[in-house]
């Protein structure tokens, strides 16, 4: 059997101006608690203010490969995900191996 090691997974996207503030409401009330609740656990959220890079960056936790991938097929973290995709645009995911600090 092989053995289990954390990951994050990593979420890109750009913000448009016009809807910042309803971004902001829905990540905060409903997004990040509710993904929270399904087993990835926010450790990191970045936002870039110079250079040609996302905007943010949301950096998830989780304690392996097999529960994220559960949790991203999940019909909860699929509806979110549908909601955040009315508010982003240039939105990316992807997982990396844990290394304790900043990835991009």
């Amino acid at each position: 059997m092989s053995e289990k090691r954390p990951i994050k997974l990593l979420l890109e996207y750009d913000i448009p101006d016009q809807v910042q503030e309803t971004y902001y409401r829905f990540v905060t009330g409903e997004f990040v608690p509710q993904v929270n609740r399904i087993g990835l656990e926010l450790a990191e959220v970045w936002e870039t203010v110079y250079g040609n890079y996302p905007r943010r960056l949301i950096v998830f936790v989780v304690q392996d490969q097999e529960t994220c991938d559960e949790a991203l097929q999940s019909e909860k973290f699929q509806r979110l995900e549908r909601k955040l995709l009315r508010f982003v645009k240039n939105y990316s995911k992807r997982t990396v191996p844990y290394k304790g600090q900043f990835q991009f």
